[in-house]
């Protein structure tokens, strides 16, 4: 059992151990490694954006999945630059930080918020995932967010099929990742 709920400030543990936990365990055993990880993947997100972010928590209350989300790029790059990426001494968190705002910067204005999304591997495949997409999908809309993007990696035919099956579409495929975006409303003027 586990429920789908809004961030808390008591999650922001449970969040990074999944996303460490979802990594691929033979880079995450250095610690600059798991602390770039975090700075860019968790800490800016739940941090300023925390009324973004939902949770998958069990009956016990512990966080077995998230997602995390950035409404504005143009906000997120400005603030994420000058908090998280020029104040880091670590270089592996400037350049994968880097790495990924030069990914999304060019579809931007089409799709100006972004996620990040993780479950536990042992509670993959239960629609926990479908679920936190339709809470994030649903609150953006009552926001009025005429886009959302993503990033996966281009081996990944797994999260890339769960994408396309909760409605996102190729952007853009490179080496080593697939940008996929969905629009959440349409040109129309509001």
């Amino acid at each position: 059992m586990y429920e789908i709920r809004r961030y808390q400030n008591c999650d922001a543990e449970d969040v990074r151990t999944v996303c460490l936990s979802t990594s691929n365990i033979r880079i995450c055993r250095k610690k600059i490694i798991k602390n770039a990880l975090i700075n860019v993947f968790c800490n800016y997100y739940i941090e300023q954006e925390p009324q973004n972010c939902y949770v998958a928590a069990d009956e016990k209350g512990q966080v077995i999945g998230y997602i995390l989300c950035a409404i504005n790029f143009d906000v997120w790059k400005e603030n994420f630059r000058k908090t998280y990426l020029k104040k880091s001494n670590n270089p592996v968190t400037r350049l994968i930080g880097e790495g990924t705002i030069r990914g999304m910067q060019d579809f931007s204005k089409e799709f100006p918020a972004h996620l990040h999304i993780d479950i536990m591997p042992e509670f993959q495949g239960h629609s926990i995932g479908s679920e936190l997409m339709e809470a994030l999908i649903n609150h953006l809309r009552g926001l009025k967010i005429k886009g959302l993007m993503l990033s996966v990696g281009a081996d990944n035919c797994r999260g890339i099929h769960f994408y396309q099956k909760n409605g996102f579409q190729e952007l853009h495929k490179g080496k080593r990742e697939v940008l996929m975006g969905m629009r959440l409303r349409d040109n129309t003027i509001v």
